[in-house]
């Protein structure tokens, strides 16, 4: 989302993610925002408002103004932004962008904290997505934004296993060796994850070495590496111990990000093996 992009706001759908990107554009391209907007003005080079007349501007402008104070608490609660300026003024209505919220705002990673413009990165990405990875996404978006990172990690690592079993049958379906194809079908069918991964890695490396046209270079990093990461969280996370489990919002947040490209990298394979043999 960049600022020379107006976004669309209609003053009657009341949608808050619409102006919760709007409020991220502005965050983004104005610096010096730093107290809150009674009169809508500053919002006008990143909003475009649904009807031609004055009268839909002005109710587009309530409206908006109206919802992004709404915006503005929930930033608070997910620590991007927080009351006061400066030392010298600690106090609403003035406010400022956490050192967490500046890293947040400086990624041009998919937004986890704009969860609309996320999944819509993931549609143009993967056209035809899994509706299991779509759900489990879209509930690890949801329980990242209201803090609860171990369980947002637990449904990532669920969607991230989906993504690299689609992919794991995909392999096996255009093996050509026949007793190759044999022994990676009885994997396949047992629980274990580890082997599994242990053999896609191998595969992988195979197939770069002997030079797949439009195989991508990155893949052993893309699934393997960030697979296992992701598993190997889920299954720390997910797992009765002694300790209670803890999970960063940095990292949950970093894995969120890194997410969309997992599964681009994994849908590109997949397509490629539907007309090759390995």
């Amino acid at each position: 989302m960049t600022s020379n992009r107006k976004i669309p706001f209609n003053p009657n759908q009341q949608d808050i993610e619409a102006v919760r990107q709007i409020v991220f554009a502005r965050l983004r391209g104005d610096r010096d925002w730093q107290q809150r907007d009674n009169t809508g003005e500053g919002f006008e080079p990143y909003v475009e408002y649904a009807g031609q007349t004055e009268m839909d501007r002005r109710n587009g402008r309530q409206m908006l103004m109206f919802l992004a104070e709404e915006v503005f608490w929930q930033l608070v609660s997910e620590c991007i932004l927080a009351p006061g300026k400066n030392s010298d003024n600690l106090n609403l209505p003035s406010f400022h962008v956490t050192a967490y919220g500046k890293q947040v705002l400086g990624s041009t990673e998919p937004q986890p904290y704009d969860p609309t413009g996320y999944m819509r990165h993931v549609a143009d990405r993967v056209p035809n997505a899994d509706s299991t990875v779509v759900t489990y996404l879209a509930e690890s978006l949801d329980t990242f934004r209201k803090g609860n990172f171990v369980a947002s990690t637990v449904m990532l690592g669920i969607a991230a296993e989906r993504v690299f079993l689609l992919l794991s049958e995909a392999i096996q379906q255009s093996l050509a060796n026949a007793a190759e194809k044999t022994a990676f079908t009885k994997l396949l069918d047992r629980f274990a994850m580890k082997p599994k991964l242990d053999w896609v890695h191998n595969k992988i490396q195979d197939v770069q070495k002997k030079g797949l046209a439009g195989f991508p270079e990155n893949a052993t990093i893309m699934i393997v590496t960030i697979y296992d990461l992701m598993r190997t969280q889920r299954n720390e996370l997910g797992h009765p111990r002694e300790k209670p489990p803890r999970m960063k919002r940095e990292d949950a947040f970093a894995n969120l990000q890194v997410f969309p490209r997992y599964y681009e990298i994994a849908e590109e394979i997949r397509t490629l093996l539907k007309s090759n043999q390995i």
